[in-house]
C-alpha cells in the first residue's frame, strides 16, 4: 500500500544536534549568505501533502540515510 525510498551515503552522518532541526525551514550549517535552509524543509512539505514521511537519521555503521515513503495511488484514480 506504499512505496519506500531509502538512501544511505558514505559521509560522515548528520550531527546529532542537527537530526530534530533538519526540516525546519531556514535551517543551515552552512555560513551565512550561502545557503537558505529552505531545500529540506521545502522536500518535507511536498511529501506531507501527498499523504507521505520523510525522515533522516544516522546510519550504525555511518552516513546519513533518508527514507521516502508514500502511499500508492489508488487504483482508478486519475494522478
Amino acid at each position: 500500500d506504499r512505496v519506500v525510498v531509502t538512501c544511505h551515503d558514505n559521509g560522515p552522518g548528520i550531527a546529532p544536534q542537527n537530526l530534530d532541526r533538519i526540516f525546519d525551514p531556514f535551517f543551515t550549517t552552512k555560513p551565512v549568505g550561502q545557503g537558505t535552509g529552505l531545500g529540506l524543509s521545502i522536500s518535507y512539505g511536498i511529501v506531507e501533502r501527498h499523504r507521505g514521511h520523510l525522515e533522516a537519521a544516522n546510519h550504525p555503521e555511518g552516513g546519513a540515510v533518508f527514507t521516502l515513503t508514500l502511499p500508492l495511488a489508488e487504483s482508478g484514480k486519475a494522478s
